[in-house]
């Protein structure tokens, strides 16, 4: 699960107030510099973005959402077999796999000049160099953007209530999910293990010692470093769930392959995520009160938000409805969930892990 960690009011969408904003948020993850260098950020990658992620987070891995990439690939070249093509390309997991894609590209049209706007290393599962654990696009923001339409009118404060409801809500039913999860994953990840268990049962484990395997298939060989956590075809390290290799090996040594997912994935630290309340804010009526009891104990706020620099130009303020491009869906076509071609299913899908 993903929620907003902040948000902002603003004026307009300028590079100033991306600079606030990122700087802000910036301070705010402080206390975590530590994690800083694994940090990923993807966004539509625009340029006051971009200046304003290099300035605050220069170690960071900003990325492409896939979404935005995709529609403007599919946009440009209204080829279908190109868009299939794009797509295994995306998810291929080697660098040689995703030349041979691009290769095939170049064959039925010259794509070379839209990968000059849109490096591979952006969005590219084989070239990315960030930890995305599955996350590509920014589905968040659909429903973001349906909450602001609902309070877009209200004053700010009015406005910063109903999205603190709104948080409050989702906090609240998800802390009561996670107590009916009596697995040692969260049901998304479950799911993948057990696709990736029953995709194991055809493959020969030949043991080398403790900790590696090799693992023989129809189509290929493959390496694996139950310890390292790590697999020759690299999808144990780029989605941090074992894959089916990882699967075999593991279980041969009769081992739990849940057990050696990220923690992320665990219903441990999903109940740990969702495990702090959002405190509710008393009426305006006692803010008064409150602000001196504070004063009265020593206390200051942890985080001093200050707000941007704007000046209010004369008049009534004209009303913008952010119109979102990004989020324009296109007609549904069916995508396989395991070779992520398009035109059919999973279920149909002839590919094997």
């Amino acid at each position: 699960m993903m929620f907003p960690l902040a948000f902002g009011i603003v004026d307009s969408e300028s590079d100033e107030n991306w600079m606030w904003f990122v700087s802000e948020l910036r301070k705010m993850l402080g206390v975590n510099t530590d994690k800083m260098p694994i940090l990923t950020i993807l966004s539509e990658r625009k340029p006051q973005v971009v200046e304003a992620v290099e300035v605050n987070f220069p170690t960071a891995f900003h990325g492409f959402c896939l979404r935005y990439v995709s529609e403007n690939f599919r946009e440009e070249f209204k080829n279908p077999k190109l868009l299939n093509l794009f797509w295994s390309a995306v998810y291929a997991l080697t660098t040689a796999e995703f030349d041979s894609k691009v290769n095939e590209m170049m064959q039925v049209q010259d794509v070379m000049p839209w990968l000059e706007r849109f490096p591979p290393n952006l969005w590219a599962v084989a070239y990315f160099e960030g930890i995305r654990y599955g996350h590509f696009s920014l589905g968040i923001t659909e429903i973001l953007y349906s909450l602001s339409l609902e309070c877009h009118e209200l004053p700010i404060v009015q406005t910063v209530e109903h999205i603190r409801h709104q948080l409050t809500c989702w906090f609240a039913e998800r802390r009561n999910m996670a107590q009916s999860y009596n697995s040692v994953l969260v049901p998304s990840a479950e799911k993948l293990v057990s696709e990736a268990i029953s995709d194991s049962l055809c493959y020969q484990v030949l043991r080398a010692n403790k900790v590696e395997f090799e693992i023989v298939s129809s189509e290929r060989t493959n390496i694996v470093d139950t310890q390292a956590r790590c697999c020759s075809c690299l999808r144990w390290q780029i989605y941090g769930l074992p894959c089916a290799h990882a699967v075999a090996a593991l279980l041969s040594c009769g081992e739990d392959p849940r057990l050696y997912a990220h923690d992320c994935f665990s219903v441990m630290k999903y109940r740990e995520t969702y495990s702090q309340p959002i405190y509710p804010i008393p009426g305006r009526s006692h803010w008064n009160n409150l602000f001196s009891a504070l004063q009265g104990v020593g206390s200051k706020a942890d985080v001093m938000l200050s707000p941007p620099k704007i000046r209010r130009p004369p008049g009534r303020p004209k009303m913008k409805i952010l119109k979102m491009e990004s989020l324009k869906r296109p007609k549904r076509m069916v995508q396989c969930g395991r070779c992520h071609l398009l035109g059919h299913s999973q279920k149909k899908c002839s590919m094997r892990s």
